[in-house]
């Protein structure tokens, strides 16, 4: 899957997402009221942001396997020898010194890292973010939309509320409504670094 189609599916995502904070805030604000939904707002609200961050972090993982995906094929193209680069990168620590014959492999590079274990670096924390595209070889933080738009997410509303059982009565579905298209800009802008990375 491609960066542009990963943007593309958590775009209609947060969408269908914001449709449904909506048509949930117009229950409230109807003549006649939904008593369920009137009585359960904070519910609702929580519940809300806590999908935001989660398709967020879903959407670095996707993102940032794409990344690995591409630099698999562009590897595949150009065949490296597995030993030559492990052998490169290993001698600082190794004085010098050969590798140990348990650690040749006779065949060509490849990156394998799977999505599996990218669960590990995976976090809306945006200084986590950071930490995890360094691996990838990209630096968020000289990208001045980025620096703009990360201390807006909601991030740590979010962990509050799923780890303190913070009750959230300060989110509106206006917030939640704002929330959303912040995230939105976030992701995009993400995407557009992660291209200029794809071209190189």
């Amino acid at each position: 899957m491609s960066n542009s189609s990963v943007l593309s599916n958590y775009t209609e995502l947060l969408t269908d997402l914001s449709i449904l904070n909506k048509e949930t805030e117009q229950k409230v604000i109807a003549e006649n009221p939904d008593e369920f939904v009137t009585r359960n707002i904070n519910f609702f609200t929580k519940s809300f942001t806590i999908i935001i961050c989660a398709y967020l972090e879903s959407f670095l993982k996707d993102v940032s396997m794409t990344i690995i995906d591409d630099t698999n094929k562009k590897l595949s193209e150009i065949k490296i020898a597995h030993n030559l680069v492990k052998w490169s990168v290993s001698k600082k620590k190794k004085y010098l010194k050969d590798l140990n014959d348990n650690e040749l492999l006779f065949e060509d590079l490849t990156i394998k890292i799977t999505k599996k274990e990218l669960d590990n670096f995976i976090s809306g924390s945006p200084h986590k973010t950071e930490k995890l595209f360094e691996k990838i070889g990209i630096k968020l933080i000289e990208n001045d939309k980025y620096q703009e738009n990360k201390d807006k997410t909601i991030v740590n509303k979010s962990n509050k509320i799923v780890h303190h059982n913070d009750n959230a009565s300060d989110i509106s579905f206006n917030d939640i409504d704002f929330n959303i298209k912040i995230i939105l800009e976030y992701m995009e802008n993400i995407n557009s670094i992660i291209q200029v990375e794809l071209n190189k």
